[in-house]
């Protein structure tokens, strides 16, 4: 089964490593659970092929957001 790498940052730039993970589908929704949990920018890359599969940018949600949820409830 292929592995495929996932990085923070800019594919072009400033790209960081975080792991690798083997199939396709796994990568993916590996990609979604890191940018859930920490907001930023996400890319999921094949050695393989030598593309970039899949981008994610994420941003944490502002004060504001926050507040106006929690007065909404």
């Amino acid at each position: 089964m292929p592995k495929f790498d996932i990085f923070s940052g800019r594919q072009d730039k400033d790209a960081v490593w975080i792991e690798a993970v083997e199939g396709l589908a796994q990568a993916r929704g590996r990609l979604e659970q890191i940018a859930a949990e920490k907001p930023g920018r996400y890319f999921l890359f094949s050695s393989t092929s030598h593309a970039v599969l899949a981008i994610k940018h994420t941003f944490p949600k502002s004060e504001s957001e926050e507040k106006s949820k929690g007065s909404a409830a």
